[in-house]
């Protein structure tokens, strides 16, 4: 991973990592370094929690790294450190089973570097949870082993990392797995449950305190997001879906990333999620040790056990795909949760631990096994050799009922190509497994290792792993973005329109959260949770939309929304046919690059309730009355139209003009229109402009508009042709891309109300960082101050008046955005964020790490009156813990 930056100049980074942890960590650096706490981001969503957001993982020990390393570095470093860090705990957990240590390796590099972990590499929260599981599974087998209390203390450390991590799912799905181990892991073995359960509760309650300063204001955040509500079925929420488990052996078969030259993912869901190709290998110790008398090194229980907690795992993945859907919705917390199809780790992590025993079996019984080893070597590959056929000679038929899409010769040439790689895989495999009697038992962990290495290595280099954005993205230097600066005024946010996703690729390049790279302020984001209330009016937790009704009514103008960058699909309908009527329109799907002034398409069957696909008529007009409308980007139409709901009732005359860039009109011939018509048109003056005007003598019913361009027509009808008109915004064609839409006006980052008319107050900004802002208002009256940042819990302020004591007042709500009464006087206002239960949460957390501290400092204490002493032996306690009988094949004792 640090190769391609060293030499190339690039991060490997994608997905989520590229649009939100990254920035969302880089902010988190920022803010420690210059003596702020990460409490509040001002960037996405109006303003939005940054602590209590989770997805900054603001208080993870390795996002310290940001702070004394370059950010770039620190991420490498952080990528590093976590993947080793995931390597090495399961290596360590492997070996206390008492495995070799080429087995241990060979599992440790497979889970760490393929599967669920692999697959989630685009989301490094889930990632740091990652790294806590095997030492939690660790601490927990030797709880159960010998109930030290020291194991405690390693297992609430990881959970503590992993809640401190960031990923809702990550904390529970995990706590769940190692719960579901402890369980089955004291039932299998003569121990005292008492011990486990005290020893393992107290864990909890540590790693809880120590985490608290996450959890507790993350899960006020989430009462009062977009997920408070969040419930009913699993398979909204991301269950995993049964037919994507032949993923486990044909991981491409449904396409990929692009890097063999095969389709992108084109089924249901996203590759991300179900990523779960570990290796042909794990996948015949699955089915060998399904055995119970395979003569493994891995103890039996141990065996039994891991079979167990997989299972569990596996339905808990399967969610809503299970009939245990509604077990799984009543447990506390996790029954809310989405992208149930992340406990596949679980699944994974029982996979390499069962091909660890695989690979390290028993010499004194293992020719009994060969004939029932060489026929399981043979079962991969004959299901993938009967998918292979399948591929081949029915390929459309493949993909209608695996991948439920429309076949198309580009997925019709990768479900055959990915079929053919699996099963050559499959092959050698087989292969492998025929030779393995014949071997040595360093030949045979030989031949495994390459192996391995091939096949989990080509895995990693063909998988997001090896994806990287451009420089441009990672340092917040990106066309769109420098164009944003340059058009927003400070204190001016923007928007991007897209909900149709015509321009993913072109968008990506600035789209929130990767905006606060370049101090660019939005009112749109990309979390997990946002406000519920700042989501219901705007709908802007989707990526690329927006309610345009609040946005054409004037609810978002108390945000300062300055910018907002769309295309001109969204005000352009194109039509079969030039139409003489209102009732003849006829819009028209088309695909891009088949039309010059809608090069990405066009479909007019999309439907979404968050914006009118269609807006309604304008209203009648009057004499002086002008109607303007804008085309989305620069024209050159030769006719216009306005096509009446109704046949006029009188004779009238209108013209048709122009908007120019710099919002002029440049007017066209008068026209005539009798009375009962139903339409009127007329020639436009020469060369591009940013839009059409309309100004009427006399009276014309509501009507809509309809331009022509050489032999096409549009009708401006455009979800934003109400909401964005000449006047209110100017349009910035930009050169390639997107068009820029600037509204005119001052950015009013305060502004007062009052209720008796008085003159509006001067206010001055005394000082200013991302969780507090201090304002003087000379209010000539009692008044209302109100502040452009999104209202959230935890907002609150201290007024002093004429230089008295501050006084603390509450910060309420204003439509989306803040305010605060104040009385008369000279006042010096401060606004401040402290998220919720932050004084609670500090103290657990202190009161946790203060334990640690005091814990570490008595063991260094013992340890050094060890040395002083000579003694083997700290307060009694053997060297050596007596192991209990081990359970042969049969169940009974060893």
């Amino acid at each position: 991973m640090i190769l391609p930056d060293l030499f190339g100049g690039h991060l490997l980074m994608t997905g989520d990592n590229t649009q939100q942890n990254y920035p969302l960590h880089v902010l988190v650096g920022s803010m420690l370094t210059h003596g702020q706490l990460p409490f509040w981001n001002p960037f996405i969503f109006g303003g939005s929690p940054l602590l209590a957001g989770f997805n900054a993982g603001a208080f993870f020990p390795l996002t310290g790294l940001f702070v004394i390393l370059p950010d770039r570095v620190a991420w490498i470093a952080l990528e590093v450190i976590l993947y080793s860090v995931i390597a090495i705990g399961m290596y360590v957990y492997l070996r206390a089973l008492g495995l070799r240590t080429m087995a241990c390796f060979l599992a440790a590099v497979t889970f760490a570097f393929a599967g669920t972990v692999l697959s989630q590499v685009n989301h490094v929260d889930m990632t740091e949870g990652f790294a806590a599981l095997p030492w939690m599974l660790l601490a927990v087998l030797y709880i159960v082993r010998d109930g030290r209390w020291r194991w405690s203390i390693l297992l609430g450390i990881g959970l503590a990392l992993v809640i401190l991590g960031g990923a809702p799912e990550a904390m529970l799905d995990e706590a769940l797995l190692v719960a579901a181990y402890a369980v089955v892991s004291a039932a299998l073995r003569p121990a005292s449950w008492w011990r486990v359960l005290t020893r393992v509760a107290a864990g909890a309650a540590l790693g809880l305190s120590l985490a608290a300063i996450q959890w507790l204001p993350g899960l006020s955040a989430i009462a009062n997001s977009q997920r408070s509500g969040f419930g009913g079925s699993f398979a909204g929420g991301g269950s995993f879906p049964p037919r994507d488990g032949v993923l486990a052996l044909v991981p491409y078969l449904f396409g990929g990333y692009g890097h063999l030259g095969e389709s992108g993912f084109f089924s249901h869901y996203n590759l991300p999620e179900l990523g779960i190709y570990l290796g042909i290998l794990p996948v015949l110790a699955l089915l060998a040790l399904l055995h119970p008398a395979w003569p493994s090194r891995l103890p039996a229980r141990e065996r039994l056990a891991w079979y167990i907690v997989g299972l569990f795992a596996l339905l808990l993945a399967l969610g809503a795909n299970t009939p245990l859907e509604h077990i799984f919705n009543a447990i506390p917390l996790y029954g809310h949760q989405r992208l149930q199809s992340r406990n596949m780790v679980g699944v994974c992590a029982a996979i390499s631990v069962l091909f660890a025993g695989w690979l390290d079996r028993r010499t004194d019984t293992a020719d009994s096994f060969v004939a029932y080893d060489r026929w399981m070597g043979l079962v991969p590959f004959g299901l993938v050799l009967g998918l292979s056929g399948w591929a081949i000679w029915a390929p459309n038929s493949l993909i209608r009922s695996l991948a439920q899409t429309t076949p198309f010769p580009r997925e019709v040439h990768t479900v055959r190509v990915a079929s053919l790689y699996a099963l050559a895989f499959c092959a050698v495999a087989a292969v492998v497994v025929w030779l393995r009697p014949r071997l040595t038992g360093r030949a045979w962990m030989a031949a495994a290792a390459v192996f391995v290495f091939v096949d989990v290595g080509l895995m990693a280099a063909t998988s997001q792993f090896v994806k990287f954005p451009s420089n441009d993205v990672v340092s917040g230097t990106t066309s769109v973005e420098r164009a944003l600066a340059a058009n927003l005024s400070p204190g001016g946010r923007f928007d991007i329109f897209d909900p149709q996703q015509y321009s993913v690729t072109r968008f990506a390049n600035g789209l929130p959260d990767d905006n606060i790279l370049a101090g660019l302020l939005s009112v749109g984001g990309y979390a997990s949770i946002v406000n519920h209330g700042y989501n219901t009016i705007t709908e802007s937790h989707t990526g690329g939309d927006l309610n345009v009704t609040a946005l054409a009514e004037g609810k978002l103008d108390d945000l300062d929304l300055q910018d907002l960058l769309t295309l001109p699909e969204y005000f352009l309908v194109p039509l079969a046919s030039t139409p003489t009527a209102l009732a003849l329109i006829s819009p028209m799907s088309e695909s891009g690059g088949t039309d010059v002034a809608l090069p990405m398409g066009y479909r007019s069957n999309f439907s979404d309730p968050d914006y009118p696909t269609y807006p309604p008529p304008r209203g009648a007009l009057h004499t002086g009355a002008t109607e303007t409308w804008f085309f989305g980007e620069s024209l050159a139409p030769t006719q216009a139209a306005s096509l009446f709901s109704e046949a006029t009732s009188a004779g009238a005359l209108v013209r048709f003009g122009k908007v120019l860039s710099n919002g002029k009109t440049k007017w066209g011939p008068d026209v005539t229109v009798p009375k009962g018509s139903q339409s009127a048109s007329g020639t436009l003056p020469s060369g591009p402009a940013a839009g059409l005007a309309m100004e009427v003598f006399g009276t014309v019913p509501p009507h809509q508009a309809v331009i022509s361009l050489g032999q096409r027509a549009y009708e401006l009808d455009g979800p934003l042709s109400t909401a964005i008109r000449p006047g209110l915004w100017q349009m910035r064609d930009m050169t390639a891309g997107p068009t820029l839409f600037v509204r005119v006006g001052p950015v009013q980052q305060f502004h007062a109300v009052s209720t008796g008319g008085q003159k509006a107050p001067r206010i001055d900004v005394l000082s200013s960082d991302d969780n507090n802002v201090s304002v003087r208002v000379a209010a000539p009256a009692a008044l209302v101050l109100v502040r452009d940042m999104a209202w959230d819990v935890g907002w609150g302020a201290l007024v002093s008046k004429d230089g008295a004591a501050a006084q603390a007042v509450p910060v309420t709500q204003h439509g989306l955005v803040q305010q605060v009464r104040i009385p008369q006087g000279n006042d010096v206002v401060t606004f401040r964020y402290r998220p919720p239960h932050l004084l609670v949460a500090t103290v657990l957390s202190g009161a946790g790490l203060v334990f640690l501290i005091v814990l570490l400092a008595g063991t260094l204490v013992r340890l050094r009156g060890r040395r002083r002493d000579g003694s083997g032996q700290v307060d009694g306690e053997n060297a050596a813990v007596p192991q209990e009988p081990e359970l042969s094949s049969t169940g009974g004792p060893a």
